[in-house]
């Protein structure tokens, strides 16, 4: 049985990085993975450069060549430990919210990630129209976390089980992530993450697309 390191290191593989045979080179593989994900945070990766990065990891470029062959494929695993520490965030809401508050508690949670991350999501948009596979630990994300909430829909006895339509309810999450990460790329407007209409317009958009009835 894989373990959630394991699961890493495989994705680790996928976006090109070499594993990590001894546990020396495994945590500073992960420290500069780490590092790198709170700069990519605060500023855009194309202006951080790996002389920056080895100096706050206390390694030389050699290193970091040792474990990474660019900084496109450190920043592809970067990508890869953001979606790992997002998911059990995101699906535990979705697990112990109350069924009725579920919606609001994730899209203020969403918001708050967006906003808060807004270089990060740019620049792992531009690493995915180099790479299109980067994106893929945020769509298994994406499908695990439309899982988890059907999980909880077919269990709730106020939700009239005829109107359950597993098609409607993950594209109601497509919507959601469409939605977001539009408004980080583009900011298309009218509303921004700083309105506080934005996760309620993106809430009844969600229930309107799944349209699940409930009893009276």
């Amino acid at each position: 049985m894989n373990t959630p390191s394991d699961d890493l290191d495989e994705d680790f593989e996928r976006a090109g990085v070499p594993r990590a045979l001894q546990s020396r080179s495994r945590l500073l593989r992960d420290t500069l993975i780490r590092i790198s994900l709170d700069i990519a945070r605060r500023r855009s990766f194309d202006d951080v450069g790996i002389v920056e990065i080895c100096g706050q990891a206390g390694c030389s470029t050699g290193a970091f060549y040792a474990r990474f062959p660019d900084k496109l494929t450190l920043f592809k695993a970067v990508m890869v430990k953001a979606a790992a520490e997002s998911r059990p965030l995101l699906e535990t809401i979705v697990r112990e919210t109350p069924f009725d508050e579920i919606l609001d508690r994730l899209l203020a949670e969403q918001v708050r990630r967006f906003d808060g991350q807004d270089a990060f999501f740019r620049s792992a948009f531009r690493v995915s129209l180099v790479d299109p596979e980067a994106w893929e630990p945020f769509r298994r994300n994406a499908r695990s976390l439309a899982s988890v909430y059907l999980e909880r829909v077919r269990a709730e006895p106020g939700v009239v089980a005829e109107s359950i339509d597993e098609g409607r309810i993950r594209f109601a999450f497509q919507v959601m992530y469409g939605v977001l990460n539009n408004t980080v790329s583009n900011q298309p407007g009218p509303y921004t993450f700083a309105d506080p209409a934005f996760p309620k317009l993106l809430g009844i958009a969600m229930r309107e697309t799944m349209g699940l009835q409930l009893r009276t």
